[in-house]
């Protein structure tokens, strides 16, 4: 759904950027004069001129710059804060437009932005994408085994990454990540296995190829799982209870920071 939704921005308890004076600033952008950009848009002189001071003055830096006449008769750019500025605030609108989006549907959360954006914004080319927080991590030389509660607050899995990857990430207990797995370290059982990681599944759908079949499968939770199965590898029909497993290794960890 596309929501009418107006950003305002306020520096020192003083209105700095509001949808009107970023329309001005794009037809400065695009014209290079106040004078022309003010009349694209479709406000005066003076009131124009009066938002770039304010801007400015509230700004750590330049935002509009002035150029004195000469040939070209004189005329006015952004500074590259300024354009940095204007993207910021592009950016900003389209985050509102898809933290809205996300209200539209119940099984997304509303309390995390890591998980709002990974099940709505986030593509990866690994079809699994889990979503947890960290319990324990365990240190054994270059190596760490980080263990992630998923969303559930049930099951919990493991994760091998290497040492500097866990601080790269900072991965303090209780830190929001995403536990990417790709469909072909996914393997699909008729019973319980050995690896660290297994959860009973439900077979959704099957689709077979020249190359291989792929599985679609539900968590317990609803959580969508696939898999990718080799020629030949069958012996599952739709709708029926399954094992999947991943072994640590196989695995990836994303977060925010």
């Amino acid at each position: 759904m596309q929501a009418d939704i107006s950003l305002v921005i306020h520096l020192s308890n003083k209105l700095f950027a509001d949808p009107r004076r970023i329309r001005l600033l794009l037809a400065i952008e695009q014209t290079g004069s106040i004078t022309r950009g003010a009349r694209l848009a479709d406000i005066s002189y003076k009131t124009a001129w009066d938002a770039i001071d304010a801007m400015n003055t509230l700004a750590e830096q330049t935002i509009v710059e002035r150029v004195a006449g000469g040939k070209g008769g004189g005329g006015a750019h952004l500074t590259v804060y300024g354009r940095r500025m204007l993207q910021l605030y592009q950016l900003l609108e389209q985050i509102q437009q898809k933290a809205f989006d996300v209200l539209q549907e119940d099984g997304l959360p509303l309390n995390s932005l890591l998980g709002a954006i990974s099940r709505f914004s986030l593509q990866t080319s690994a079809r699994n994408q889990l979503f947890g927080t960290v319990a324990d991590r365990h240190t054994d030389g270059v190596l760490e085994t980080i263990t992630v509660l998923l969303g559930d607050q049930k099951t919990r899995v493991q994760v091998t990454i290497t040492h500097g990857s866990g601080e790269r990430l900072q991965l303090t207990p209780d830190k929001e990540v995403l536990v990417l797995i790709k469909a072909r370290w996914l393997n699909v059982h008729h019973r319980p296995t050995t690896q660290e990681n297994q959860f009973p599944v439900t077979i959704s759908a099957i689709t077979p190829g020249p190359a291989g079949s792929e599985i679609l499968m539900q968590l317990a939770n609803g959580e969508a799982l696939c898999a990718t199965l080799p020629p030949g590898d069958t012996g599952f029909t739709a709708g029926q209870s399954a094992w999947a497993s991943f072994d640590a290794a196989n695995a990836l960890l994303a977060s925010l920071n």
